[in-house]
C-alpha cells in the first residue's frame, strides 16, 4: 500500500498521556476527504461497512462542520456545537432518517420508535413518553437492584470471564425482570444466544447500504439474519399476546413496562397491533438492552487500568448505604456517574445520527442540496480536538459537577438530542449507576487478555470477548 492510502488494519497500542490512560481506537484518516480519489472511497466504504468508527480524519477532527461529495452523494457532518443544535434542533423539521439508517435498521425494527417518521412517529412517541416519567422510572428501581443481586454471584462465579456477555446477560435479566416480570425469558439460553446474534449483526450496513444501489438488490452480508430476527419476534409477539388476553379477561397482571404499554391512552387513539407492539418491544430490546451492556462493559475496562481512578468509586460506592438506597442514584454518586460519563463519552451508547435534508437548506452558512447525507458523528464529537482537553483519555474528573458545567450542551450527546432524543436516557442512567454499584462493591475486575478493539453496531461494542479477572471484594 502506498504511503499516501491510510492503513485501516493499523491498531495501535494503549498509552498513557500525562498520567491519563488512553484506551485503542482508529487512528484519524490524514488525508483530507477532498483529495480522495475513487479508489480512496472505495476502500473507505469497505472499511467502514466493517467498523464505521473508521471514517474520522485529522482535519474533521480539528476543524469543524465537513462537506464531502463522493459517490454521488453529498455528505455534511456537523461538529461545531452551534452547528450541532441548528441542524438536529433549530432545523430539525429539515431533516427525515436516511436511507442508509433505514437500509441497516428498519428490516429489523420496523416501524419502532427509531425508524419510523411522520404521523406514526409522533404518535408513538406521545404514547410511551408518560411510560418514562421519572416516576414510573423510579418505580423500576427496586427491582433492578433485586435482580442485580440475584444474578451477580452466577455470573461472576468464575475466575475469569468473558465480562462483555456477562454484561449482556445481567442487563437483559434486567429488561426480563423488571420490565416483563421475567415473562419474555422463554428460554434463558435460547433467547440470549438470538438476542446476541440479532444485536451483533444488526448495526453493520452493507457496502450496497452506503451508495445508492436500490433495496431490491441483494445485500449478502444479511443473509442469515433475517431468521434470527423472525424467531425473536415470534416469541415477543406471544408473550404481548398473552398478556394483552390476560388484561381483556380481566386477570391481575404485574405492573410493568409491557403491561404500561398495552393499556397507556395518553395518545387518545386504538390500541397498538400485534405488529406495532413487537416493533416497540424489539426496539427497546435494541435501544435499552444493548446500551447499558456495553456502557458497563466500557466503564469496567477503563477502571481496570486507571486503578486509581476504581480505588475512589469503590470507596464511594462502599460508603452508600444499601439497606436505604436513593431516590436520586447519579447525584448520591457523583464521582460513580462521573466515571460512567466518561466512559460513554469514549464510547457512545448511540455513536451516529444519520439523517437526510428533505429540501435544500442553508447549515453553517453552507449551502446543502435536498437529499444530502447529514452525519451526526458522535464518536467523532466527543473526541474532538477543540472541544476537550486530552480527547482520547479516561479523565473522569472532568465530568465532577464542579467542572461539568464547562461541558457545552451540544459537545456530549450519549443519548442523542432534539425531538428523537433517546426516550429511555433516564431508565438507562439509573440501571447504570445501579448495576456499576452493586458489581463494584462485591467485585473487582481486571483484564486478562488482549485490550479490546471497539466496533460499532448499533452501539460501541468490543470486537473481541473482553476477558477479565474476578476478585471477590
Amino acid at each position: 500500500m502506498g504511503k499516501s492510502r491510510h492503513d485501516y488494519s493499523f491498531r495501535p497500542e494503549p498509552r498513557w498521556e500525562e498520567g491519563r490512560f488512553v484506551p485503542p481506537g482508529p487512528l484519524p484518516i490524514e488525508r483530507s476527504v477532498s483529495d480522495w480519489d475513487r479508489i480512496d472511497w472505495i476502500r473507505y466504504l469497505f472499511a467502514s461497512s466493517k467498523n464505521p468508527i473508521f471514517g474520522q480524519t485529522v482535519e474533521s477532527l480539528e476543524g469543524f462542520d465537513d462537506v464531502a461529495t463522493g459517490m454521488g452523494r453529498t455528505f455534511f457532518t456537523p461538529s461545531h456545537p452551534d452547528t450541532i443544535r441548528e441542524t438536529f434542533v433549530a432545523k430539525a423539521d429539515a431533516l427525515r432518517l436516511s436511507g442508509i439508517r433505514n437500509a441497516i435498521l428498519k428490516p429489523v425494527l420496523r416501524e419502532g420508535l427509531l425508524t419510523s417518521e411522520g404521523e406514526r412517529w409522533k404518535h408513538d412517541r406521545r404514547a410511551l413518553a408518560p411510560i418514562f416519567t421519572p416516576r414510573h422510572v423510579n418505580g423500576f428501581a427496586q427491582g433492578m437492584a433485586s435482580t442485580t443481586e440475584g444474578h451477580l454471584d452466577r455470573l461472576l462465579s468464575k475466575e475469569t470471564v468473558a465480562f462483555d456477555q456477562v454484561c449482556v446477560d445481567l442487563t437483559y435479566q434486567v429488561l426480563s425482570d423488571v420490565l416483563f416480570s421475567g415473562e419474555l425469558d422463554g428460554g434463558r439460553q435460547a433467547s440470549l444466544h438470538d438476542i446476541d446474534r440479532f444485536l451483533s449483526s444488526m448495526g453493520r450496513p452493507d457496502p450496497f447500504d452506503l451508495t445508492n444501489v436500490p433495496q431490491w438488490v441483494p445485500r449478502f452480508t444479511r443473509i442469515g439474519r433475517m431468521g434470527i430476527v423472525k424467531r425473536l419476534r415470534t416469541r415477543i409477539g406471544q408473550l404481548g399476546e398473552n398478556r394483552r388476553t390476560r388484561i381483556d379477561t380481566g386477570e391481575t397482571v404485574p405492573d410493568d413496562l409491557l403491561t404500561l404499554l398495552l393499556t397507556s391512552t395518553d395518545a387518545g387513539s386504538d390500541p397498538l397491533s400485534e405488529d406495532q407492539l413487537v416493533d416497540q418491544l424489539i426496539t427497546f430490546i435494541a435501544a435499552g438492552h444493548e446500551t447499558t451492556s456495553r456502557a458497563l462493559t466500557w466503564l469496567f475496562y477503563l477502571l481496570s487500568q486507571d486503578t486509581e481512578a476504581r480505588a475512589r468509586l469503590e470507596d464511594e460506592v462502599d460508603g452508600l448505604d444499601i439497606t436505604q438506597p436513593p431516590q436520586n442514584w447519579p447525584d448520591a454518586l457523583p464521582f460513580t456517574r462521573a466515571c460512567l460519563d466518561e466512559a460513554m463519552r469514549l464510547y457512545p451508547p448511540a455513536p451516529f445520527l444519520s439523517r437526510e435534508l428533505n429540501r435544500d437548506e442553508t447549515l453553517a452558512g453552507k449551502a446543502l442540496p435536498e437529499g444530502a447525507i447529514v452525519f451526526g458523528n458522535l464518536w467523532m464529537v466527543h473526541r474532538h480536538r477543540q472541544l476537550w482537553d486530552q480527547p482520547d483519555a479516561f479523565v473522569p474528573e472532568r465530568f465532577l459537577p464542579e467542572a461539568k458545567t464547562k461541558i457545552g450542551r451540544f459537545q456530549y450527546l450519549p443519548f442523542g438530542l432534539g425531538p428523537r432524543v433517546c426516550i429511555g436516557a433516564r431508565f438507562a442512567q439509573i440501571e447504570a449507576m445501579i448495576l456499576t454499584t452493586l458489581i463494584a462493591r462485591r467485585y473487582r475486575l481486571s483484564l486478562d487478555g488482549p485490550h479490546p478493539w471497539p466496533l460499532a453496531r448499533v452501539t460501541i461494542r468490543p470486537e473481541k470477548p473482553l476477558m477479565m479477572r474476578v476478585e471477590k471484594r
